[in-house]
């Protein structure tokens, strides 16, 4: 004959067991979410120079396919007719100095000055272009492996040696300028 008294205890002390079994598989799932937004959070400064957030960078400017294919059907689009010439000025800058037309340069001698000479290049992941010499200032845009560079001659220290010895500033070919990391960049492959 089997005891009621045992086998009620015995289920009871089951019913603790499984209560306690399952508050420790909820406390380590909630450890293991605070410890993985630690180390993320942690983690985000390095890990912005690599991948632009776009959800939290208002100033991340967007340089899809999509957005390019359109500027260029735009442009495309535009005869050299509705393009005003040099000595025009357009209806809505009246009292406005035209601007100074370039004069050109003697034969023989290359005007360097407007060109884009590339000397540095990306390095073999996406980094991001920066306002400033630091992963806390904002990104002027997202440039891709192999992108070639103008070094503008300013540099700046780094704030953490992980971060390489310096920041170097550069020019895009579209124009765009910004901070660079030393250790992001190469010297330029033609």
């Amino acid at each position: 004959m089997s005891d009621p008294g045992l086998s009620h205890r015995l289920r009871q002390r089951s019913r603790r067991a499984g209560f306690m079994i399952g508050l420790s598989m909820i406390l380590t799932i909630a450890l293991c979410a605070v410890g993985f937004t630690v180390i993320y959070t942690a983690l985000d400064g390095f890990t912005t120079d690599f991948v632009s957030s776009q959800e939290g960078d208002d100033d991340v400017t967007p340089t899809g396919v999509d957005e390019i294919a359109e500027e260029l059907s735009e442009t495309s689009a535009e005869t050299p007719e509705s393009q005003p010439t040099p000595d025009e000025q357009p209806a809505d800058t009246e009292g406005e100095e035209p601007a100074p037309t370039p004069t050109p340069s003697p034969e023989g001698e290359e005007d360097d000055d407007d060109g884009f000479d590339p000397d540095y290049q990306v390095g073999s992941v996406t980094v991001n272009l920066r306002e400033g010499p630091s992963t806390s200032t904002g990104i002027v845009n997202g440039l891709p492996p192999a992108t070639p560079l103008q070094y503008l001659g300013e540099e700046a220290p780094t704030e953490s040696p992980s971060d390489g010895d310096r920041w170097m500033r550069f020019v895009t070919e579209d124009g765009l300028e910004g901070w660079i990391r030393e250790i992001d960049v190469t010297e330029f492959v033609p």
